[in-house]
């Protein structure tokens, strides 16, 4: 209310006041007379304190009738954005900015959030779109447009650094702490012209898997429901029925079908798409790996997706030549350049046995390797063979060794030796049946792990291939020792062997060692999600590692 307005309030309460002191004069009753009085000097009080505080009564500076740059100057007040939720660090980055950019407006004109400022708020509302669990976007109190101004800029800074760096800690398994991108970079969103989706993609790993599992996560996101349910999924061995029953429900939660009742044509399309989807053998059948990919939300699926493109962010510069083994997808790729040279599905250790993750570098491959058995295999595993048959060791090519002198295994009565107290070193003889085949990858690792042929070989076509005690089964080993050493250029004596030369070392079936004279680095990670062909694969988390992650950022 302005002076004028409180003038005239006082002028009308004081002639209330008057006309009541005139009713006072011509009333006879004293009593009644000094009852008005006092009513007419409450009026009088009353009026005069009202007028005054709401005299006093600011407007709030967002509502002035004040430029928008003078607007952000006051909201730049600690109290102010205090009461955002902003932290002491914070609220210095936001100062400095808009300091910096002359207190001039990113997200907002004169008095709303323009359609990019729009657009960034609903990005930042949900973040998987480029790649963030929502939980990394901090709860603001934002309730109008300079709070949102602020606040745009603010989450923004995060979101980018998260792009940038990650926000896993891989080492101690822990989340990075939310730090604040340099301010060049909100900047380049500002003044980007293309969809604001897009303009994030300038802090993406360079490497293309990464922009594919990022595309196909937004189409799964489009295409599917993203629901916490779970099932509880049965294999069809165990239940025929209920393993369909089970099944139906999950696809129809997740979108691969339209009712629960469709069909057998649309449930068997469906379950192939999920089979796909999954990494799986595409059969059409309710397998146990296909119930357990079932019974996980598609929730879950996203999480994992996310986990993945954050590993990618983590990940170490590859050098010029390397070999990558991936444990979920049970594969071994050998690059040169960023160019496939050799690939080839393994075998990896059983969840009892896992294979670890490791980096390392191969320095020599070994054809017609001895195998050292491990004191774990040879007391747990070996040791009751033998007490059935004392001519185990004979069978399967083993010689035995105490004390470093070999010993007859048929001199030994091996129902006396216990699991804990077994005294001898076994060794397995080279040759067509030795546990490790016909060719070894050698390289130093603390886990006594490597990768090697095998005589199983039925087991690669399998789809979820984990059996092996923790070392990596390789097919075709040949192939791949020859394309090693075919491109060992440092080394002239290992290039003039050709495939005759190795043909000839096989022929031979000796054991013979070739060390590489320039060692090639060797990277055993763990991805359950993987891109091939311009589609993404969710494979199953053999181990549960993904879950040590996801449990941090849910």
């Amino acid at each position: 209310m302005d002076t004028m307005n409180v003038i005239i309030s006082i002028i009308v309460s004081t002639l209330k006041v008057i006309c009541c002191i005139r009713i006072l004069i011509l009333t006879p009753n004293i009593r009644f007379m000094r009852l008005l009085f006092i009513y007419s000097l409450i009026i009088l009080m009353y009026s005069c304190t009202n007028n005054v505080s709401e005299a006093d009564i600011e407007v709030p500076f967002e509502n002035e009738d004040i430029s928008v740059v003078q607007k952000i100057k006051k909201g730049l007040k600690k109290d102010y954005l205090e009461n955002i939720g902003f932290t002491s660090l914070e609220i210095i980055y936001i100062q400095d900015y808009y300091r910096s950019n002359h207190y001039q407006p990113a997200w907002i004109n004169d008095s709303v959030l323009t359609q990019q400022g729009l657009k960034l708020k609903k990005l930042l509302q949900n973040p998987i779109h480029v790649g963030l669990p929502s939980s990394r976007i901090k709860k603001l109190k934002s309730k109008n447009y300079i709070q949102d101004e602020f606040a745009n800029t603010m989450l923004l800074a995060g979101v980018i650094n998260d792009l940038k760096n990650g926000f896993i800690d891989y080492n101690s398994k822990t989340l990075n702490s939310v730090r604040l991108a340099d301010k060049q970079w909100i900047d380049s969103i500002r003044l980007d012209t293309n969809e604001i989706n897009l303009s994030f993609n300038r802090f993406n790993p360079s490497d293309s898997s990464y922009s594919i599992v990022l595309s196909q996560l937004n189409e799964f996101c489009e295409k599917y429901k993203i629901t916490t349910d779970s099932f509880d999924v049965v294999s069809i061995k165990i239940d025929s029925v209920k393993a369909e029953i089970g099944a139906r429900k999950s696809l129809l939660a997740k979108g691969y079908i339209s009712n629960v009742n469709c069909d057998s044509l649309q449930f068997k399309e469906g379950l192939l798409d999920f089979q796909s989807f999954n990494g799986l053998k595409e059969d059409g059948v309710i397998g146990k790996y296909t119930a357990i990919a079932l019974s996980e939300s598609n929730t879950k699926k996203v999480d994992r997706i996310l986990l993945c493109l954050d590993k990618m962010r983590s990940k170490t510069m590859r050098p010029e030549k390397y070999i990558h083994i991936n444990i979920p997808e049970y594969k071994l790729r050998f690059f040169i350049n960023d160019s496939l040279k050799s690939q080839h599905n393994i075998v990896v250790g059983k969840f009892e046995n896992q294979t670890p993750e490791l980096t390392s570098n191969l320095r020599k491959i070994v054809f017609f390797p001895y195998w050292n058995v491990p004191y774990s295999i040879s007391s747990k595993e070996i040791l009751p063979a033998a007490q059935i048959n004392n001519r185990y060791f004979e069978k399967h090519n083993y010689k035995i060794y105490r004390k470093g002198e070999e010993v007859d295994p048929l001199t030994v009565n091996w129902k006396k030796i216990k699991e804990n107290s077994f005294p001898y070193k076994v060794v397995q003889q080279p040759g067509p049946r030795n546990s490790l085949g016909i060719v070894k990858f050698d390289f130093n690792n603390s886990h006594s792990v490597y990768f090697h042929d095998t005589p199983s070989k039925g087991l690669f076509g399998a789809d979820v291939r984990a059996y092996s005690h923790g070392c990596m089964r390789t097919q075709n080993p040949v192939d791949l020792a020859l394309a090693i050493l075919e491109r060992d250029e440092f080394n002239l004596e290992l290039n003039e062997y050709q495939k005759d030369s190795i043909d000839t070392i096989l022929n031979r079936g000796e054991n013979f060692e070739l060390k590489l004279l320039k060692q090639i680095p060797i990277f055993v990670e763990y991805q359950t999600v993987t891109a091939t062909n311009g589609q993404i694969k969710v494979n199953i988390d053999i181990y549960g590692r993904d879950e040590e992650f996801i449990v941090l950022f849910q």
